[in-house]
């Protein structure tokens, strides 16, 4: 490959703010800056002239990634709305390094006093063999007591002394069970739904249960709240009580559930959120928990109202986890796999399931995912300050810039266009991308949500020691990359076109 030409001059200008490349093109380049449309044109998943296709993404196994920020969800196994054994073999693969599962007390605890953990035996050690570790949210009540609480999504937790005392040994004999391979204990499922709970009643629960558990497992992570949308009050109400108690320090992350029809419109109250709980202790960090959209329209649960697709499925995982990573929140996606619930099935998952909950197909999303975590693993790290442009779209404030470094040194960008609900607008621009401090001697352009891997002509790049600008780049509603060849894993095509 021809190395990347130098700029005649090139220059960083700082404009309202923001760090831009203002580059004074040669104009006897045939594809100059200038020529970059903002029409946008139908994106078929081949980024045209100055692109050569090399290969796509190969995946990386769980076992193959030592640390990342990714997990996926397995919940509601506790109410058999979706089997472990139907979807075990996808879940290695999938790259993810943490999985998220629901306890079941009333699955465990038949009888008063007898807990049968098969069940769970079968879940934890088997993805601890296929290198994901699980974390766990201690869930829903139990009807062999009395005041035992309820047993699915926004019900009431545990009143009774009776139950509150089981509910407490059970916690530390769940506790003290898993603790070899669980250390991460997450406290009910979105308590505050439909006002099902008040604050004090979930605060008590909180602390009470955190205590059981660190008696247990001293050094155990407890996660808080597992909190349905982003509730500002109610998280206030909660962390006050707690306060009051002097218990903060019982509480290592708070977790919530943003679910939006663009991921990308959740940030503004994510930030408002997380200064909020820094004002009663920097310790306490966020977690996004759970969060996935369906793949067809009239799903169970959140965002079931809208025209999904496995397209705009894929395109919304990808946002919103790679969204989360640019704020430093580790991050999962509900789920892995379709649940059927009692009244209709949940789509939300990278999995599609027969009508036995068998697993039909892997859907887009999931190889995203797979894409996703192939390349995005502990060892690339966000770079902090780091100043992108885009010029020659519609709306360049709107697309979503963020770059990355690996610890030896080569740059990963991340780009989409953030405006829209995604496949509400999946046509794609050219844009110029200015990248401030960035240097790149193989640059290639990857499509994530497909895993496709193109090597960029040297005749679009521009670059010295302040950066490099890239003309004539695809950007639509899903993620793309600008990255050095080599730190992208690569499964050659077979006839490269």
């Amino acid at each position: 490959m021809k190395s990347i030409r130098k700029s005649q001059p090139a220059t960083l200008l700082l404009l309202t703010g923001a760090v831009f490349m203002a580059w004074s093109f040669n104009p006897s380049n045939p594809i100059r800056a200038a020529e970059a449309s903002a029409e946008a044109t139908a994106f078929d998943g081949t980024p045209g002239e100055g692109y050569r296709s090399i290969g796509k993404i190969r995946p990386r196994h769980a076992r193959e990634i030592a640390s990342s920020n990714w997990s996926v969800g397995a919940e509601t196994m506790d109410r058999d709305f979706t089997i472990y054994a139907n979807w075990r073999e996808h879940l290695g693969p999938l790259g993810v390094k943490a999985a998220r599962i629901q306890s079941g007390w009333a699955k465990t605890e038949k009888v008063q006093g007898q807990y049968d953990w098969a069940w769970m035996d079968e879940i934890v050690l088997d993805m601890v063999k296929q290198g994901v570790k699980p974390w766990v949210c201690i869930c829903y009540g139990n009807p062999v007591y009395p005041g035992g609480g309820g047993t699915g999504l926004g019900e009431g937790i545990p009143t009774s002394d009776e139950a509150l005392q089981a509910w407490d040994r059970y916690v530390a004999a769940l506790v003290d069970r898993y603790k070899e391979h669980v250390d991460q204990w997450e406290i009910w499922n979105e308590p505050g739904l439909r006002g099902a709970n008040t604050a004090e009643r979930y605060a008590d629960l909180l602390i009470r249960t955190a205590e059981a558990a660190r008696r247990q497992q001293p050094d155990a992570k407890i996660v808080g709240f597992a909190m349905a949308g982003i509730k500002l009050p109610w998280v206030k109400e909660v962390l006050d009580i707690v306060k009051e108690q002097g218990k903060l320090d019982l509480i290592d992350e708070l977790s919530y559930h943003p679910y939006s029809y663009n991921p990308d419109q959740s940030y503004p109250a994510v930030l408002k959120l997380r200064e909020l709980v820094q004002s009663y202790s920097p310790k306490i960090t966020l977690r996004q928990g759970e969060n996935g959209t369906p793949s067809a329209r009239g799903s169970f649960g959140a965002l079931s109202d809208n025209d999904w697709t496995e397209e705009s499925q894929a395109k919304w995982a990808l946002r919103r986890l790679l969204g989360d990573l640019a704020r430093d929140i580790p991050s999962s996606y509900f789920a892995i796999c379709d649940m059927e619930y009692t009244s209709r099935r949940n789509t939300k998952g990278l999995l599609a399931i027969n009508d036995d909950k068998t697993v039909a197909h892997r859907k887009e999303g999931y190889f995203a995912v797979q894409n996703l975590t192939a390349v995005f693993d502990d060892s690339l790290r966000r770079i902090t300050g780091f100043k992108g442009a885009v010029a020659d779209v519609a709306k360049p404030e709107s697309t979503a810039v963020f770059a990355y470094r690996s610890e030896d040194g080569k740059n990963v960008v991340t780009l989409w266009r953030a405006s829209d609900t995604p496949g509400k607008n999946s046509q794609a621009e050219l844009a110029t991308v200015a990248l401030a401090g960035l240097r790149f001697e193989k640059p290639v352009w990857v499509d994530l949500r497909t895993g496709k891997v193109f090597e960029i002509d040297p005749s679009l790049v521009d670059g010295d020691d302040t950066g490099t600008v890239f003309r004539q780049v695809p950007i639509y509603d899903s993620p793309v990359l600008i990255a050095e060849r080599s730190a992208i894993p690569i499964e050659a095509s077979a006839s490269p076109q």
